[in-house]
């Protein structure tokens, strides 16, 4: 097996992928709302056995500015808000699964 050169530059791009997703959790939000195409807060939060209001509320904000989640408000009474996964998001579901398929094989 060659040598392995970190490829960790002055900024690190898996730090970056990390900053983004990582937390406690993104991924599973980035699951729920990518399987279900648009999700509402209540069904999201349902879906998310024990996260809080204030976790989740938090998450929902930093993907959203992250562009890897839309919020969008209908305005009904009350308003209704539903979630849906951006195209940067599918993008990145792949790698996700990957990485799924790796930890499922290291946990055996």
């Amino acid at each position: 097996m060659g040598h392995y050169d970190c490829p960790c530059m002055e900024k690190c791009p898996l730090q970056h992928a990390m900053l983004l997703i990582g937390g406690k959790w993104k991924v599973q939000i980035l699951c729920a709302v990518c399987n279900a195409g648009s999700i509402r807060y209540n069904a999201l939060r349902g879906k998310l056995d024990g996260v809080s209001n204030t976790v989740l509320s938090s998450a929902l904000k930093e993907l959203e500015r992250d562009g890897l989640i839309q919020r969008q408000e209908f305005l009904e009474v009350p308003v209704r808000v539903e979630y849906r996964p951006t195209e940067r998001c599918r993008t990145l579901l792949p790698i996700l699964e990957a990485l799924s398929d790796w930890a499922e094989e290291d946990m055996k």
